[in-house]
């Protein structure tokens, strides 16, 4: 199997659906954050950290997740 993207190709795609799979399947943006940056939502969970709640560790988590 051969896979583009993430997505498995048939083996008998157009170069026209080919280059449309390539289109929708983007990469996210990298992530550059080091550990003593502050986020105000978690980066795992992506609820907002209340002052208390941020872990003592790593401030882009929130206790729960870290």
């Amino acid at each position: 199997m051969t896979y583009l993207y993430g997505v498995k190709l048939r083996g008998n795609e157009t170069f026209q659906e080919l280059r449309e799979i390539g289109k929708k399947k983007k990469r996210r943006k990298k992530d550059n954050s080091k550990k003593g940056d502050i986020f105000i939502n978690c980066r795992c969970c992506a609820e907002y950290i209340k002052g208390d709640w941020r872990s003592n560790l790593d401030g882009r988590y929130c206790k729960t997740c870290l």
